[in-house]
């Protein structure tokens, strides 16, 4: 008998996830109405009174999606007083990405998150390597939206470790993956959040 298991996540539950294990996340909420998102982000707004709306679709691209009402972007950054506007825009709608086809996926659920100050975007993910069959680190500098499209148009970017599934990821691998990601600050910190998403 064979069991095969698979799992989705949208990116709140991931986050959620993560957290119980020791992985820094940003703080947020999940809202499923219209009458939920004032106070998710005023509980949530930075300095600058900003959040970040993030639609929750089983796909990826959401940021470079549209949404079948002309709104571009399934991910935005707005303030607290624009907050519920946008929401409306959002929420209920149907969000088109690379990843959902040209139906789109309906937008059931919006992610508040705080707005993080970042210096700068890196790619990190752990897959399972088709070729090896276990898994692989793959990193890379240089991240954002369209790690696809880096990879590409640059190969040579990407950093590719392979995991012994019997050992996991050493802590030489976890510096290496760090130092290759260009990580400012401790790295030793760094390594210890790659080992953790392990």
């Amino acid at each position: 008998m064979c069991l095969c298991l698979s799992a989705a996540l949208i990116c709140m539950q991931g986050a959620q996830i993560m957290s119980k294990f020791g992985i820094n996340v940003p703080p947020g909420m999940p809202v499923f109405s219209l009458d939920d998102v004032p106070k998710a982000a005023e509980a949530l707004k930075d300095e600058n009174n900003e959040i970040v709306l993030k639609s929750q679709i089983y796909a990826g691209g959401r940021g470079l999606g549209t949404f079948k009402n002309g709104l571009k972007g399934g991910v935005h950054i707005c303030s607290v007083d624009k907050a519920l506007e946008l929401s409306k825009k959002m929420l209920g709608q149907t969000l088109v990405t690379k990843q959902t086809g040209p139906a789109g996926k309906p937008v059931n659920t919006l992610y508040i998150a705080k707005k993080m100050k970042l210096k700068r975007e890196m790619y990190f993910a752990i897959l399972l390597d088709r070729k090896t069959a276990g898994p692989v680190m793959i990193g890379c500098s240089e991240g954002g939206t369209s790690i696809e499209d880096l990879a590409e148009k640059f190969p040579e970017k990407i950093i590719k470790i392979p995991v012994d599934i019997r050992v996991g990821i050493t802590d030489d691998q976890a510096l290496q993956m760090a130092k290759g990601l260009a990580v400012s600050g401790d790295i030793n910190a760094a390594a210890d959040q790659i080992k953790r998403l392990y």
